[in-house]
């Protein structure tokens, strides 16, 4: 009579730990405080926090560890379900990264979850130049300068949006006409923004026909 053979057990695959931040990306102003919070099962082991792959410390046993990491040193928080980093600073940009390990109760495997931070000095002191004398059959060229960093810039004439066609070119902070025509003169707008923070000026232009 041959063997009986034995059939294999299959074995359920464990679910990994579900993780998300509640905000992704995390934008930020340099000086301000930046914060990744983790939205997952509250019956957790520990919790592991890494910049770029260098571990800033973990929270584990109802308490926080952290590692003395020198950019960071003195401005790191760690809590349940959250890192937060005093004095956000450009430097800070990046990638971070949290591995979570659930208490083997719930039955769930560890998983890791990464989010990209970015970090931006904020806008400020916005000046626009207009030509003290623009004339009709002229080149007149609108300057707009700004502090702040990634900066976008709008223009706008009389509370309208402001479109490049063959007369108008536009560059940055530069709006160029050419050649003038007295129906540009009016209020114009530059208006400086970046994902965290906007500033705008407005200057009045006066075009003065043929030659002075």
């Amino acid at each position: 009579m041959p063997g009986k053979i034995a059939c294999a057990v299959p074995v359920r695959a464990q679910d990994q730990i579900q993780i998300q931040f509640q905000t992704d990306p995390v934008l930020v102003l340099s000086g301000g405080e930046i914060q990744f919070t983790v939205l997952t099962v509250p019956d957790v082991l520990s919790m592991t926090w890494l910049y770029e792959g260098v571990t800033l410390g973990l929270f584990v046993g109802g308490s926080p560890e952290i590692n003395d990491v020198a950019q960071f040193r003195g401005r790191v928080a760690i809590t349940a379900t959250q890192l937060r980093i005093a004095s956000a600073r450009l430097g800070d940009a990046g990638t971070y990264t949290v591995e979570v390990v659930p208490l083997a109760s719930t039955g769930l495997t560890p998983n890791s979850r990464s989010v990209p931070l970015r970090v931006f000095d904020a806008v400020s002191g916005v000046a626009l130049s207009v030509p003290s004398v623009a004339t009709e059959g002229g080149n007149i060229t609108l300057t707009c300068t700004s502090g702040g960093t990634e900066l976008t810039f709008q223009w706008g004439k009389d509370g309208a949006a402001i479109a490049e066609d063959g007369r108008i070119a536009i560059a940055g902070g530069s709006l160029v006409i050419n050649p003038g025509q007295r129906g540009d003169a009016g209020d114009y707008t530059c208006t400086v923004s970046n994902p965290v923070s906007a500033l705008a000026a407005t200057r009045r232009l006066t075009v003065f026909c043929g030659f002075l």
